[in-house]
């Protein structure tokens, strides 16, 4: 039995949020949005993610699941494409989906973390080095990506890293994407070069292309104006 009721608790700017809200979007699944503001969190957030406090939460027929790769796969399985809906999110070979999953928790643990140094960094070297840093990480994901995901990139294959059609590392990609263009402002580093990363820069584009229409997508200025809103809160906090 499908779910009667789904309400996803996310918060504007939030990239993981984002993968959420991506991800139903390509399900289409339809849900209730609710706006958090991460300055000021609701009673009901805390409530529902009483371990680490943050968006992204699922809420299915009043269960809550949190983090955004969780969220993902339950969506992906519970609206799965042999029932009508589009095309799965990780692969179906066994060995694929595992390294698809490795890939996606790289990106998490090894290159995520960075974001928020590049930001909160003052001295400019500092933000340069540690965007050059995310760079080579990214490198090593592009490379992996080129060597368990051959089909993709582009041409008759498709442009996702799943080939014609976007898959997890698609929706975690693109949903960083504008995040990663200004942590590149701000350092003066281009992350994500088309010719060095061909195949993450192919996923990107397209997934911007294909969500353009969701309502999901933050414009580059303002999130930029945000973040160093952010900081400055931060800094002024800490003085």
């Amino acid at each position: 039995m499908e779910p009667r009721e789904v309400k996803l608790y996310g918060a504007w700017g939030s990239a993981h949020a984002a993968m959420a809200r991506n991800a139903l979007a390509l399900k289409g699944v339809r849900y209730e949005y609710v706006e958090e503001d991460l300055d000021n969190k609701s009673e009901a957030l805390l409530r529902l993610n009483p371990v680490h406090g943050k968006v992204p939460v699922l809420v299915v027929d009043g269960r809550p699941l949190a983090e955004s790769f969780v969220i993902i796969e339950y969506v992906d399985e519970t609206w799965p494409e042999g029932r009508g809906y589009p095309p799965a999110l990780l692969p179906r070979e066994p060995l694929a989906r595992a390294t698809a999953r490795f890939w996606a928790r790289f990106f998490h643990d090894e290159v995520s973390p960075l974001s928020r140094a590049v930001v909160l960094a003052d001295a400019e070297a500092e933000r340069a080095e540690l965007a050059r840093e995310m760079k080579a990480r990214m490198a090593v994901l592009e490379a992996g990506i080129t060597e368990d995901f051959p089909c993709g990139g582009g041409g008759e294959d498709g442009p996702f890293v799943h080939g014609r059609s976007p898959g997890l590392l698609d929706v975690i990609l693109g949903s960083c994407a504008a995040g990663t263009r200004v942590l590149s402002a701000v350092s003066g580093v281009e992350i994500v070069e088309p010719g060095a990363m061909p195949r993450v820069h192919a996923s990107v584009a397209a997934f911007d292309e294909l969500v353009a229409g969701f309502g999901t997508t933050v414009p580059h200025e303002l999130l930029l104006a945000r973040l160093l809103e952010r900081k400055a809160r931060s800094r002024a906090a800490a003085a």
